[in-house]
């Protein structure tokens, strides 16, 4: 808990300073997902942002035993924090405002994926949100449309995703941004983000995002 506050405030506590930190405002007796907030949050915020989830995605590939393999890959370390932080947006910030409130936090999952990841050394086995096999199928996918290699996919890119099984009339509507509004900057052409947001919402349509993005 400490290293996590030292990674997520990036500055170093001593013991009294820590133990001082956690007398402040009762927060020892919090339940986890406060202290988890109180340790994420910004000071002065009210809500989440992804930013804030970084240290803790910095600090899972650093130390968790089923994460190894990556060390010297780090594009690929990025790609995974990265994905992980947007399925977890994906499924929580109900909202979908990129603000994570505390009661979205505690109406969440998150804190019960947090726990097994410090049981499981089997990353795999975490379904929710973690598992780097889950991460590799999506990116994958991302990879085979984007044919030039630029992290952007446009309509004929996407027309092509499961064999064709999409039709022109749901790209289209995909493009029109109706169903999220797309994070990518570049008119007419849909991010990685915005395909992690589309390819959840394909794969598991009895999902309450899933049924909010059809």
């Amino acid at each position: 808990m400490l290293h996590a506050l030292e990674l997520s405030r990036g500055m170093m506590f001593d013991m009294d300073a820590f133990v001082e930190y956690w007398m402040d405002d009762n927060k020892i007796t919090m339940d986890m997902a406060s202290q988890i907030f109180e340790i994420l949050r910004k000071p002065g915020c009210t809500y989440l942002t992804q930013d804030d989830f970084k240290p803790v995605l910095k600090e899972l590939l650093a130390t968790h035993p089923g994460l190894e393999f990556l060390q010297g890959t780090p594009e690929f370390q990025e790609r995974y924090a990265e994905t992980v932080i947007y399925r977890i947006f994906y499924s929580i910030n109900r909202s979908g405002n990129g603000h994570l409130t505390l009661r979205e936090l505690k109406r969440g999952n998150l804190i019960a994926a947090l726990q097994q990841l410090d049981e499981e050394e089997d990353i795999n086995k975490v379904l929710r949100y973690f598992s780097y096999e889950h991460f590799y199928v999506i990116y994958c996918k991302f990879w085979e449309l984007d044919a030039d290699h630029d992290f952007l996919i446009d309509k004929e890119n996407l027309i092509k995703y499961g064999n064709h099984s999409l039709t022109y009339r749901i790209v289209d509507r995909i493009f029109t941004q109706i169903p999220r509004k797309f994070t990518s900057m570049t008119e007419g052409k849909m991010g990685y983000e915005d395909f992690v947001y589309f390819i959840l919402s394909e794969e598991d349509k009895s999902s309450e995002p899933s049924l909010e993005y059809w």
